[in-house]
């Protein structure tokens, strides 16, 4: 335009060579000041035609290079950019980021399928459901085509597949699987495949059967309308491809990132020319820069939305808005954003294709349900309501509704949105809420048959002790009138002679001293040792509680006896009922006599602690002592032979119960001192069922 301003300057002053030097330059300035008016007249009506609105940081975008963008089946806009994903409601922008779950910030595509976002970036693929992301590291994603529920993406280094779990490279050729793919798309039959380097015709993007390069340039983006093929060239205009027939078209902008169909026309995005805008016939119509519309000439993308609102994303100012002048007829569409149960979100099921009733306990009973409906252009004037098994709530700008302490039973609720008069369809989730375990029939009645039982028990076992009273009185009777049979007989049972004596002197001693009470219960406990012993050692098998009862029977004389107090415990570790186990009669007794004889014999506070454990299914045994070891006992033992030769034939019968167990004594050191002795053996389980 100057040039052109500067010839008719030119011109005027050559016409009029005996004007003055001063009225030239006047009339040189109202030329100019002319065509400044005018081009600013055409500003003024390409700015009235195209209304714009411009989204930057104070709107709340974190970056101003907007690198693409779509609409996902709810009406949120999702834009990608070199700092995030960001999500717009006609209100506010909202940015995930890696923190979010992001692979990366750096977005370069996001495309949708349904409510599912495919977000590629320079680090590979994010995948956004109602789960949250799912991340795939791979190359740089240039482009995202999903065909036939499989999806696809165009990466620095060729194409590759999206697997359940990883990303698949597919092998074509060379030519296509090392170099930049910016574009793929499907026309129904052949897959356009656009390079760095080439145009390519497949078939099949797996295994393909067609395979054919269909020219040699810098492709840059395809599009698809109708039979034609518009490809898109890097600085060698558009392409047209019908019938394997190929058209060149040269047009006034280089650079050339990408093309989109607006409104029946053409755009042409380059990324620092700004818009060449075709017709429908492709002749020039117009062109959208920072010489007529925009603030920029670095363009990154350009789309339209459901309402037919025309976006354009930017590399350095953030992203345009074009309002578009059709009326927005059509009825609004609303979903649940989220559903929380005791204020936690359901992220196991699909809450917008949940066709089930959910069940829920007793106590989860506070629901809140978020709901919403996206309309870019008329999101204030949206209103919302709610029904709950039939009760209809009145309409207002609510999105949100909390239901606190519902009853129990089954519950329907919906929600529906409207813009004006046009209502959405509503939408439907069904939720059951469980009677609580007391307010339950067969609770009830198993409280009462509980509480039966154990009256009935109280009864029963008030009715035994009296019955034991009185059978305890007979047998100490019987008790001390074979005492000294019962002596003889223990000591061919593995019961130590001195121990037998020991007990005796001191029923001696009690009944010469007159303490009759603790003479009865030291016979009694005595005598029923004594039988105890009588009775197993006439079986080959007993079970573990009477081993143990025999156990405490023998240790709480041996305390009684013994001239230095000690104490024991017998814990036992088991996944079965005691009666229910068969252990081999007089198995832990030796040992327990010699932790007793020569292992805490010499110590203060001595104690002595026997285990009983399954597993694996084997009975482990272990008797712990804090005596002076197993080593120094055996040094200073002048005692009879009785003791060495019972551990001895005990042990045998324990090897002898199975090949697999093992058998050991160890003493306990800590600190390179001897803190006492350890007998650990197992032998297989046996059961009595």
């Amino acid at each position: 335009m100057m040039k052109f301003l500067n010839l008719i300057s030119t011109k005027i002053c050559s016409k009029n060579s005996f004007v003055s030097r001063t009225k030239n330059l006047l009339i040189q300035n109202f030329v100019y000041t002319v065509f400044f008016f005018f081009f600013c007249g055409l500003i003024s009506i390409s700015a009235q035609n195209h209304p714009l609105k411009t989204y930057n940081k104070n709107d709340g975008l974190p970056s101003l290079h907007i690198k693409g963008g779509v609409q996902d089946r709810t009406g949120y806009l999702w834009l990608a950019s070199d700092k995030g994903l960001i999500r717009y409601n006609g209100n506010s922008f909202i940015t995930y980021t890696s923190q979010n779950g992001l692979i990366s910030n750096n977005i370069n595509v996001v495309k949708a399928n349904n409510n599912t976002l495919f977000i590629g970036t320079d680090k590979g693929l994010s995948i956004k459901n109602h789960n949250g992301f799912n991340n795939f590291e791979g190359n740089s994603v240039n482009c995202v085509l999903t065909v036939n529920n499989h999806t696809f993406l165009g990466t620095d280094k060729g194409i590759v597949r999206v697997r359940e779990d990883y990303l698949s490279p597919l092998r074509t050729n060379f030519q296509i699987d090392l170099n930049k793919v910016n574009d793929i798309q499907f026309d129904g039959k052949f897959y356009w495949v656009a390079t760095n380097k080439s145009l390519w015709k497949l078939d099949k993007l797996i295994n393909p059967e067609v395979l054919d390069r269909i020219d040699v340039n810098n492709y840059t983006s395809i599009l698809i309308d109708g039979k034609t093929i518009i490809a898109t060239t890097y600085n060698n205009g558009l392409k047209f491809i019908t019938d394997n027939e190929i058209d060149t078209q040269t047009i006034t902008s280089q650079n050339i990132k990408g093309i989109k169909k607006i409104n029946n026309q053409f755009w042409v995005i380059s990324e620092d020319e700004g818009i060449e805008v075709l017709d429908a016939n492709f002749n020039f119509e117009r062109t959208i820069n920072k010489y007529n519309t925009l603030t920029t000439n670095k363009i990154s993308t350009a789309f339209q939305d459901s309402d037919k609102n025309t976006w354009i994303g930017t590399q350095d100012k953030g992203i345009y808005f074009i309002k578009s002048d059709r009326p927005n007829l059509k009825k609004p569409t609303i979903s649940f954003e989220s559903i929380e149960v005791v204020f936690k979100s359901i992220d196991s099921i699909n809450i917008n294709g949940y066709e089930k009733t959910l069940q829920l306990p007793a106590d989860k009973n506070h629901i809140s349900f978020y709901y919403k409906t996206v309309d870019i252009t008329n999101s204030n004037n949206l209103e919302y309501r709610y029904t709950l098994n039939n009760q209809v709530s009145p309409w207002s700008k609510k999105s949100t509704i909390d239901l606190a302490y519902l009853s129990p039973g089954n519950y329907t609720f919906t929600a529906q949105s409207k813009i004006g008069e046009l209502e959405s369809d509503p939408i439907e989730f069904n939720f059951f809420i469980d009677t609580p375990i007391y307010q339950k029939k067969w609770f009830i009645w198993s409280a009462i048959g509980l509480v039966s039982l154990l009256l009935g028990s109280i009864i029963w076992l008030y009715v035994r002790r009296i019955q034991a009273k009185n059978k305890t009185k007979v047998a100490k009777l019987q008790l001390e009138n074979h005492l000294l049979s019962l002596e003889q007989k223990a000591l061919q049972l593995q019961m130590n002679p001195h121990f037998i004596f020991n007990v005796l002197n001191g029923i001696k001693a009690l009944g010469n001293s007159g303490k009759s009470v603790e003479l009865n219960a030291t016979i009694s406990r005595f005598a029923t040792l004594l039988r105890g012993v009588l009775h197993n050692s006439r079986q080959e098998e007993i079970c573990l509680t009477e081993e143990i009862t025999t156990l405490k029977n023998y240790i709480e004389l041996e305390q009684q006896m013994n001239p230095k107090p000690f104490e024991y415990s017998i814990i036992t570790n088991l996944t079965l009922d005691p009666e229910e186990i068969l252990i081999p009669p007089m198995l832990i007794q030796p040992f327990v006599e010699n932790s007793i004889k020569h292992g805490i014999s010499s110590v203060e506070n001595g104690k002595v602690d026997i285990h009983f454990s399954v597993k694996n299914d084997f009975l482990h045994c272990e008797i712990v002592d804090n005596g002076i070891g197993i080593h120094q006992s055996k040094k200073i033992k002048t005692t009879s032979t009785h003791q060495s030769v019972a551990l001895k034939v005990t042990q045998e019968r324990i090897e002898s119960l199975s090949k697999k167990s093992t058998f050991h004594i160890d003493e306990i050191i800590e600190g390179k001192q001897v803190k006492g002795t350890k007998v650990a053996f197992k032998i297989p389980l046996k059961t009595d069922f």
